[in-house]
């Protein structure tokens, strides 16, 4: 009998752990930067509305994907960005609509946020139970 049939389903690696670490890694950095733009001031509000809380998750998501733990607070955590910043961007979108302006990039925030969360999604079986 070989050794990794001999373990439990939950301790055998899946063939996109180091997918999951190096995507992992990719948020670190990504919330590194954004965070240090973020205390510079250099961060476009309408393209981060959140603020600080974006670099804040990516760096919590990046640490959780860095170590596979934990999937249901990476994709939590993405779930509930992912919907500020849509609310954010449809209030802002209707109050320019009372002023008669059309922005055709309101959601791009949306976007990208439901993009990274998504990539965390997709990523789901590397994660360790």
């Amino acid at each position: 009998m070989s050794e990794t049939s001999a373990q439990p389903s939950s301790q055998r690696a899946s063939p996109w752990a180091p997918v999951l670490r190096a995507a992992g890694l990719v948020y670190l950095a990504l919330g590194g930067l954004t965070g240090i733009g973020w205390l510079s001031g250099n961060l476009d509000p309408a393209l981060f509305p959140t603020g600080w809380i974006f670099p804040a998750v990516l760096l919590g998501s990046g640490a959780l994907m860095t170590a596979r733990r934990r999937f249901d607070l990476a994709v939590t955590l993405w779930a509930g960005l992912t919907v500020a910043i849509f609310i954010l961007a449809a209030l802002t979108y209707t109050d320019a609509l009372t002023l008669g302006l059309d922005d055709p990039a309101a959601f791009d925030s949306s976007v990208i946020a439901a993009a990274l969360g998504l990539m965390v999604l997709v990523l789901r079986p590397a994660f360790r139970d």
